[in-house]
């Protein structure tokens, strides 16, 4: 699938009482699989999403719906979308185009903790 094709998904119903009105959310490389971001979003970003096919969440910083990439227009468009059997928590497919992070990385993900292997010398 093209990144710049855009889908539209039948908006399920989602468990949103668990976390006072949010669900998690992980944004998930169609093909590498690498996760590139958790989120959160309320119902309305939810049927947003949906609707669209771009991603939209609701930051918790900002307490509104924000939309990924509309200072700059580089919307991650959705692929695909699963819920999980509790319907609390949703992984959305993604192939973009730019970074995701906010710091610029392709993925939020990229500070790794050291390992320290046990019976080691210090």
């Amino acid at each position: 699938m093209e990144a710049t094709a855009s889908r539209k998904f039948e908006p399920v119903t989602l468990d949103f009482e668990k976390m006072g009105g949010l669900v998690p959310c992980v944004l998930q490389h169609a093909y590498t699989r690498e996760v590139l971001m958790v989120g959160f979003m309320n119902e309305e970003a939810w049927r947003i999403s949906c609707e669209s096919g771009l991603l939209t969440l609701y930051r918790r910083t900002l307490v509104r719906v924000w939309r990924m990439g509309e200072e700059d227009g580089h919307h991650v468009h959705i692929s695909r979308v699963l819920v999980d059997c509790d319907d609390d928590t949703v992984v959305f497919e993604t192939v973009p185009e730019h970074p995701v992070c906010g710091h610029g990385y392709l993925s939020c993900f990229y500070k790794e903790v050291p390992a320290e292997l046990e019976g080691a010398e210090h």
